[in-house]
């Protein structure tokens, strides 16, 4: 028997004018990842005995457009009214905007309030979320108002952006967790596309963190940090069995990187150097990809199939 797993992806923002023609919304590109990293599961893990099956629902953030709370998975209206399908999982994705543009942008408001209410009502549903959906699960959730100990916010990285292929270094904690996903990256190291000038801190309140400062991660339990690099030290975040974000694009490879860059490269005033600094590090676009984007989507599917360790 199948086994559908329905996401519903919550597209913040247009990609590149070309990357949109050539491959459409953010949602889609999740939907090829995750549909393609889904069947090559089912050929090849002993673990999965019901066939995985991918469906994405879109959800236009910017016009308004949420899911309605009672096709979510476990809302209380399901016992009287079956949903076909109900929505397993939600994914928000990157965009342009700053989390700290919050209190002005009464779309980003909503989409908090949104984030809040599935993760307190519905524990079945699953959250995820890269790039810009990372940063703004991690202000929504893991921030706690008057917390004596922590401070959890999101900032412009002060050392600059991280465009291209970068290196991430996995923390084994999160590793533990999808051995047969990530168990074979060496040194831990997982190489994922980038495209962000911003980071999520979490630092003890008070703490002065400098430019030269590798800042320590201080995440509430059970959160975990996935990993870190030297100017970003979340990577991302994992809840076991809830919760699951990166700051980098497993969904986006050489060609959809550099769309990005020669789009926004006239936007943000990237000098000819620059571009082709960034051009340099998201390489080359070529049938076999230099990342690690395949190794994740599998630790995608994992968590979203409940195949955690």
């Amino acid at each position: 028997m199948v086994r559908n797993i329905h996401i519903a992806v919550l597209d913040v923002d247009i990609p590149a004018r070309g990357l949109y023609e050539a491959r459409g919304l953010c949602s889609a590109h999740f939907r090829d990842i995750l549909k393609e990293t889904a069947a090559n599961l089912n050929k090849t893990s002993p673990a999965i005995n019901d066939p995985i099956d991918i469906t994405i629902t879109p959800y236009d953030i910017r016009g308004g457009h949420y899911p309605d709370f009672h096709l979510l998975r476990g809302d209380a209206s399901q016992q009287q009214f079956p949903v076909y399908k109900p929505i397993d999982a939600v994914l928000i994705t990157g965009g342009s905007p700053g989390v700290y543009e919050m209190p002005e942008s009464p779309w980003m408001q909503i989409l908090e309030k949104f984030i809040k209410t599935v993760y307190n009502d519905y524990p079945e549903v699953r959250l995820m979320g890269t790039c810009f959906g990372h940063q703004l699960i991690s202000h929504s959730l893991v921030r706690v108002p008057n917390d004596p100990v922590r401070d959890v916010y999101v900032e412009k990285c002060p050392l600059g952006r991280e465009v291209g292929i970068y290196t991430v270094q996995l923390e084994n904690q999160f590793i533990k967790h999808f051995p047969s996903a990530l168990g074979h990256l060496p040194d831990g190291q997982l190489r994922i596309q980038m495209f962000h000038g911003d980071r999520v801190m979490a630092v003890e309140k008070g703490q002065t963190v400098t430019l030269s400062d590798t800042p320590p991660v201080s995440l509430p339990a059970p959160w975990l940090n996935i990993g870190s690099t030297p100017i970003c030290p979340i990577q991302g975040l994992y809840k076991p069995g809830r919760v699951l974000t990166v700051q980098g694009h497993y969904e986006m490879d050489a060609f959809a990187t550099s769309k990005m860059c020669i789009e926004n490269a006239p936007i943000m005033g990237w000098k000819e150097s620059k571009l082709a600094l960034f051009l340099e590090q998201v390489g080359p676009d070529t049938k076999e990809r230099r990342d690690d984007a395949k190794a994740f989507a599998t630790a995608v599917v994992s968590f979203l199939a409940d195949l955690e360790q």
